[in-house]
Parts: structure tokens; sequence; C-alpha cells
């Protein structure tokens, strides 16, 4: 009897352990599903990176949520793991987008790459995009960039 329970208590403890480890930061605050779209004068924006930080004058503070944008212009955001999406609240967002050159062996090799967008885009501040990040709704966000103002 007393061997029994010694082993219901280990493996108590062990599910303790378990659950506690695999749970991640407990100070996180709420997070939901985002995903989007980034068009850029119309037509998808083929690559680079949306960033969601959180708005502080508008009581959203804690982590940002990052993405990449794959060819057709969508994209998911990530806070801790991937797809998990981005806090509830308000959100300044930057999006960045660069293009890819190949190897010129003679161009010099710390030229920054060129921008596809507008350089107003790429800092939260600047961008004048936001969002906000409901919970228990499908976050579907539409971004139409615009090459010239």
């Amino acid at each position: 009897m007393q061997y029994l329970f010694k082993r219901l208590l280990f493996l108590f403890v062990l599910c303790l352990l378990v659950t506690g480890c695999t749970q991640g930061p407990t100070d996180t605050p709420p997070l939901a599903r985002v995903n989007g779209k980034v068009m850029l004068d119309g037509k998808p924006l083929p690559s680079g990176s949306v960033q969601f930080t959180p708005d502080k004058n508008r009581g959203t503070t804690g982590r940002m949520a990052l993405g990449n944008i794959n060819e057709d212009g969508t994209f998911e955001l990530m806070t801790i793991r991937s797809g998990d999406g981005a806090q509830v609240g308000y959100h300044l967002v930057a999006i960045e987008s660069y293009a890819s050159a190949a190897f010129d062996p003679n161009q010099p090799v710390n030229q920054a790459p060129k921008s596809l967008i507008p350089k107003h885009y790429t800092d939260p501040e600047t961008s004048e995009l936001t969002a906000e990040v409901k919970s228990g709704e499908e976050n579907f966000l539409l971004f139409d960039l615009k090459s010239k103002p």
C-alpha cells in the first residue's frame, strides 16, 4: 500500500512539473491569433515582416509581436510561439520589406539593401498604421500601403 501511495505521489508531482513547465510565462497578457495581408499599390507585398508594438498611449503594454510576410502578402503574428498571435489591445504597426539583390563583387559589401516600401512604414511611430487585437474574434487585418503619398 505504501509503495502504491509513493508511486501515485511521484506521478502527481511529475504531472505538476510537466504542466507547469509547458504553460510558458505566467506574466504574459492574453493573446489572440492575428493574421492578415499586406498590399502595396493594390498588389501583394511579396516579402518582409510585420511588427505590432503595444500602444502605451491607449493602455496596452507588454511584448511586441512579429510575423513574416509570405509571397502572397499574407502574414501570421507570433509573440512567444509560432502562431500564438499578439496581445489583446491596441498596437502601433511597422512593416519592412527589402529587395534581395544577387551578390555583385563590384558593389560595396556594406551597402544597405533597398527598401521596397516608403521608409515611414518601417517605424511604428511614423507609419500611421494601427491595429486593435480583439479576444475571441478572427483578427484578420489588411494593410494597403501606397508607394506615393
